[in-house]
């Protein structure tokens, strides 16, 4: 038995001094382990995280929606509010800053062009169907065009200086800026005011033409003359062009747009065939980087239309955040930029998150405000 007792303590001091010479690898072993796994969970929770917007996105503007019996409700200002719902949401995500992005936003961030597409749309369109329906639309013009898009600009440049203000430097250089959504939008307001005010001369075929045309050449001329990191709308202002085109043939496009399997079937297809193709070919040099993107954005556009144009869509909520949607789009750089300031330490998905819930409060207070001012300016 002492012989036993003493084989069994050598061995034990020999195991033990063993695992003492392995334990450094081993620990640093599980240590990469652990690493690994709490990155995995960070990595989904930001996907849960991010998941969730496009989620409450959805309930937001379906809750309440149904099967329409005919297409009277397709570009109504009820079905235009909704749209604008979505898109500024989706606008949101391409704008997070890189230490920020994962693939689930990222993904979702690449449909933005589509919705910009869809805003200038909606505006050349209102503003086309504005002329028609209102006798002095044009001559209370500029006072009301410059007042709509102007002050929300004016109240967010007002907050962004003070921000700079206090916490940077003191100057005032943000108190002027104007987006550059703005300045197109400005740029066509420019252009159809002067092409309706010679229509007495050319008539309104020719005055349509001018307005498509000058919108075509200003599209190519920025993408062929201007710096390519620059962001002047070269494949988005497309939409103004859309716009025009659906007021002057929208019975006809109804028709064309109207749901069936079939044609669900054809747009889904070839919009799958379009985006791997421009995946392939966006480096091309205009056939790919240019003109096959305008292509798969009216083809998308078309399939959403296919998709919503027989749809009774709206509820109070979806309502409210389509009428903020333009304070929305203004804000958000202005937002990230804040939070980013306070809290450079978080995660993906609490900073997407966090950045949509802010700039849909902070653009809320802008259009209370913003709204009164409008209405008073307006003729």
């Amino acid at each position: 038995m002492r012989i036993l007792r003493s084989w069994s303590a050598k061995w034990a001091i020999v195991l033990r001094s063993d695992c003492l010479r392995e334990s450094p690898d081993s620990l640093n072993g599980i240590s990469r382990t652990k690493i690994r796994s709490n990155k995995n969970i960070n990595k989904m929770t930001d996907y849960l995280l991010t998941a969730l917007i496009p989620m409450a996105l959805f309930f937001v503007v379906l809750y309440g929606s149904k099967e329409a019996e005919n297409q009277n409700g397709f570009m109504s200002r009820e079905y235009t509010t909704i749209m604008k719902a979505v898109c500024c949401i989706i606008v949101i995500l391409v704008h997070i800053p890189a230490a920020y992005t994962n693939r689930l936003q990222d993904a979702m961030g690449s449909f933005a062009y589509v919705c910009v597409t869809l805003f200038f749309l909606m505006s050349a369109y209102g503003m086309s169907l504005s002329k028609e329906r209102r006798r002095n639309y044009m001559q209370h013009f500029w006072r009301n065009r410059l007042a709509a898009l102007l002050i929300p600009q004016l109240l967010i440049n007002i907050c962004s200086t003070i921000w700079v203000y206090i916490n940077t430097q003191k100057e005032y250089a943000s108190l002027f800026h104007i987006n550059n959504y703005v300045v197109v939008l400005l740029g066509y307001c420019f252009w159809f005011w002067l092409v309706y005010q010679g229509r007495r001369w050319y008539g309104h075929r020719i005055a349509n033409t001018l307005l498509v045309g000058g919108v075509i050449i200003s599209s190519l001329g920025s993408y062929f003359f201007m710096e390519k990191d620059a962001n002047y709308w070269c494949y988005e202002r497309w939409g103004l062009v859309w716009g025009v085109l659906l007021y002057l043939f929208l019975p006809e496009i109804k028709k064309r747009v109207c749901p069936s399997k079939n044609r669900i079937l054809l747009f889904g297809v070839l919009s799958l065939v379009l985006g791997v193709a421009y995946l392939y070919f966006k480096t091309v040099f205009f056939w790919g980087e240019y003109l096959l993107k305008v292509v798969l954005g009216v083809v998308l556009i078309t399939l959403l239309f296919i998709l919503s144009s027989k749809r009774t869509l709206g509820n109070r909520v979806a309502d409210y955040l389509g009428d903020i949607s333009y304070e929305v789009y203004l804000s958000h750089g202005f937002v990230m930029g804040v939070i980013e300031w306070f809290h450079p330490e978080l995660s993906s998905g609490v900073f997407i998150l966090s950045t949509v819930i802010i700039t849909i409060c902070f653009s809320a207070a802008v259009h209370t405000v913003g709204k009164v001012l409008v209405k008073w300016c307006r003729a």
